[in-house]
């Protein structure tokens, strides 16, 4: 990170919110969470660096990023329709399946 200050995590937040919110995202709900961001990013590091100051903030900032950054592409995903793919005659022939043979057992009947 450029700067102890700032998190990647909060912008992570600030977009799975915007992305939540979807056709109801409007400029004035767009600010507010802009605020609330910076507001976030400004006070965690001051509160983790009195709190806990043996506390690893960007590691954490970098694992909690990518939990919020997977959650925002997974809704994506499942609101994704997904697109047809035709099936060309020589894929949909599948190989013949072949059994290995079966190992001989004595005493036991073969098969």
């Amino acid at each position: 990170m450029a700067d102890d200050n700032t998190t990647a995590a909060i912008p992570a937040l600030e977009t799975l919110i915007e992305t939540a919110l979807g056709k109801r995202d409007t400029a004035t709900a767009q600010a507010d969470i802009q605020l609330a961001g910076t507001l976030l990013q400004t006070l965690i590091p001051v509160i983790v660096a009195r709190a806990a100051p043996n506390l690893d903030l960007a590691g954490i900032d970098a694992a909690v990023t990518k939990i919020l950054t997977g959650i925002t592409d997974l809704k994506t995903a499942i609101e994704t329709k997904p697109t047809t793919v035709s099936v060309t005659p020589a894929a949909a022939s599948a190989p013949a399946k072949t059994e290995a043979p079966h190992p001989m057992v004595p005493g036991q009947p073969v098969r």
